[in-house]
């Protein structure tokens, strides 16, 4: 019963306000700055338009920083529904108007598709979306009731610890191999990021977290992303 008491706390830090979320990523990638910039743009155009404001998603639109070997994507477009009802019509693309048959051609003729995955927050504050500078862990967890107590433990310490947020979220389906859970902290840039880092690494609260998680869980892959735009924002 302990365990299936945490988990609901767990879930409910974001579901007290609403309905449970759920967002679906894509990965990709784009050979060249002018291709990137001319992508950017028609995101824009889309989303500054009638039909783009009534998506019904926050959407992101990610710029991967630093990644290993085997991650192959330069961006990632992510989408961000307050409950499951939102996604009902999902799979349609773009709007048909101009300005969404003008991004639907450039990201065919710039955007090589590298790998999508659909997940979930459990603890997650959707007021602090606009932090820039994000990085990414994603986890295999082996005993999620252990290491969500852990989690939700180090998160807490940290709360204030830092200017910025982190953030636990589930994985439903796609994804890496055996990637349960991504693990996500976000700051201002780079230098605010680093700096909250040894601030993390510095607070006696987050020792059982990053002495203990190991024995539950297992890091899978690492890379690290900046927030190029937020459209539709809560």
């Amino acid at each position: 019963m302990k365990k299936y008491i945490l988990i609901l706390l767990l879930t409910s830090f974001f579901v007290q306000s609403q309905e449970k979320a759920y967002w679906g990523c894509f990965n990709f990638s784009v050979e060249n700055n002018s291709d990137a910039e001319e992508l950017v743009e028609a995101m824009d155009a889309l989303f500054e338009s009638p039909a783009g404001e009534m998506i019904p998603y926050t959407v992101f639109l990610l710029q991967i920083e630093f990644k290993s070997s085997t991650e192959d994507f330069t961006h990632q477009v992510c989408f961000l529904g307050e409950d499951a009802s939102v996604f009902a019509g999902w799979g349609g693309g773009p709007p048909p108007t101009a300005e969404g048959k003008l991004l639907n051609k450039i990201f065919e003729q710039v955007a090589k598709w590298e790998g999508s995955v659909l997940g979930s927050p459990l603890i997650f504050d959707p007021s602090k979306v606009g932090y820039k500078y994000s990085n990414i862990w994603g986890v295999d967890v082996k005993d999620i009731p252990k290491y969500a107590e852990l989690a939700a433990g180090f998160i807490a310490a940290n709360s204030n610890n830092f200017d910025g947020t982190i953030e636990l979220h589930e994985i439903i389906s796609g994804g890496n191999d055996h990637v349960s859970h991504i693990m996500i902290a976000r700051s201002n840039n780079l230098g605010d990021w680093l700096k909250g880092r040894e601030a993390v690494l510095a607070n006696p609260g987050s020792e059982k977290f990053l002495t203990t998680a190991n024995k539950y869980s297992t890091t899978i892959q690492s890379f690290s992303s900046t927030t190029l735009r937020v459209y539709n924002s809560p």
